[in-house]
């Protein structure tokens, strides 16, 4: 904790040095989650030492810690998505039709991982070119759906090789599961994407935020996603223009037509 704050015994720290701690990381320079992660580091030995009775009250209590910045989602940009399913990313086979019906499916509708897996045959409301989908508090949502991606789906349906009811499943034809969808979802994302973090959730970020980014209303995309609250959507809207063009510049991928 820095050598003038060297004690013997961590029994024996108290609250006023524990916040002039803090306020010379903040004149240091330290940045706020350095911080949060110092303090927390010794509030995990105060919550051991109690259960050991060796220590009576936590002197973490009435320290106050600077404010976390917001992290912003990860967001995959918009134009490195449509080059994804320009491109011939996927397989011809029945395991390519169903890797790019999972993403076009994630990307579009921003269900989450959970709801995907869930997701059963008969969900696919062919005829209305819409997605059945049940998300937390047994909560159902009907979400539209590109003829294109309808059309996905069904050539996957009909030239896999074995029956199931869920709507999509692993290459033993046993329902998905959250490690294999990540897997499959991390490798497409990063042909187009420098993002470290291309995980399923990834592309509910990017479909929440290159919608308002389009100019769809809050309300209408807090339906979309499920959310219980506007509070929950609205850290999408702090994905300025300015983040944005970040994350385009960022992209390893330059779709402006050349001279």
């Amino acid at each position: 904790m820095g050598e003038q704050y060297d004690c013997e015994d961590l029994r024996e720290i108290t609250s006023e040095w524990l916040r002039s701690y803090v306020v010379e990381m903040m004149r240091n320079g330290k940045a706020p989650r350095t911080i949060h992660r110092k303090i927390s580091a010794y509030r995990t030995y105060v919550r051991y030492a109690k259960r050991k009775g060796i220590m009576g009250s936590d002197p973490t209590d009435s320290v106050a810690l600077p404010k976390l910045a917001k992290r912003l989602p990860s967001v995959v940009p918009e134009h490195a998505m449509m080059e994804l399913f320009e491109e011939e990313a996927f397989a011809k086979d029945w395991k390519g039709r169903r890797d790019r019906s999972v993403i076009a499916l994630m990307y579009e509708t921003g269900i989450r991982l959970s709801e995907l897996i869930a997701l059963e045959v008969t969900d696919l409301v062919r005829d209305q070119s819409e997605l059945r989908v049940v998300g937390k508090g047994n909560k159902e949502r009907r979400l539209p759906l590109l003829e294109e991606t309808v059309s996905s789906i069904e050539d996957h349906l009909n030239t896999r090789p074995f029956k199931s009811r869920y709507l999509f499943t692993s290459d033993a034809g046993r329902s998905l599961y959250p490690s294999f969808v990540y897997r499959r979802v991390h490798y497409y994302l990063s042909l187009v994407s420098s993002l470290r973090k291309s995980s399923p959730h990834v592309l509910r970020h990017s479909f929440a935020t290159h919608l308002l980014s389009r100019g769809a209303e809050l309300t209408a995309v807090k339906d979309l996603l499920g959310h219980a609250s506007l509070s929950s959507t609205q850290v999408y809207t702090h994905q300025s223009l300015a983040r944005l063009k970040e994350l385009h510049q960022d992209s390893p991928l330059d779709v402006r037509p050349k001279d």
